[in-house]
């Protein structure tokens, strides 16, 4: 009988342990009605009402990452490069390479940017890095050198 309450005391122990921390988490995760995206769902024609319920933390991430993105001042996003050089030549070089490149792939984005001194061909302007791993996968065989670069692009203008 000794041997079962030395396994069913400390079981007990341990589950009231559980109950009470379990308890105390609903106390501390009060139901929160989030008004960042009111806005959002002002003026509804059909007298909807959309109710967010969530804890004050999210909207204080969503509000500083929102803060974060807008001094940016810019749309963030993933270029390839297949050339750059500094060369006498590398003007010529690098709209050569862009004209290899369009010969097969001519429906992607693409740039040639003088940055002092060197002469840069990039492709693609994909908003996230996995669609230009893709596009990098593919093209790897032609321009053995390409890699990704991260850029933010400007706004579009009105």
């Amino acid at each position: 009988m000794t041997l079962n309450l030395k396994y069913i005391l400390p079981l007990f122990i341990f589950s009231s342990l559980i109950a009470l921390s379990l308890e105390a988490q609903e106390i501390d995760l009060t139901e929160i009605e989030s008004n960042l995206f009111d806005s959002l769902f002002q003026g509804s024609s059909d007298n909807t009402r959309v109710r967010i319920i969530q804890d004050k933390k999210l909207d204080e991430l969503m509000l500083r990452y929102m803060e974060q993105n807008r001094r940016l001042e810019g749309i963030p996003c993933y270029w390839i490069r297949i050339y750059s050089g500094s060369s006498n030549d590398a003007r010529q070089e690098a709209y050569d390479t862009l004209a290899r490149f369009l010969k097969k792939y001519e429906e992607i984005q693409n740039k040639v940017k003088y940055d002092p001194p060197n002469f840069k061909v990039y492709i693609g302007g994909y908003r996230t890095k996995s669609e230009a791993q893709k596009l990098l996968l593919k093209i790897l065989r032609d321009f053995p050198n390409a890699f990704i670069v991260y850029d933010i692009i400007g706004f579009p203008q009105d």
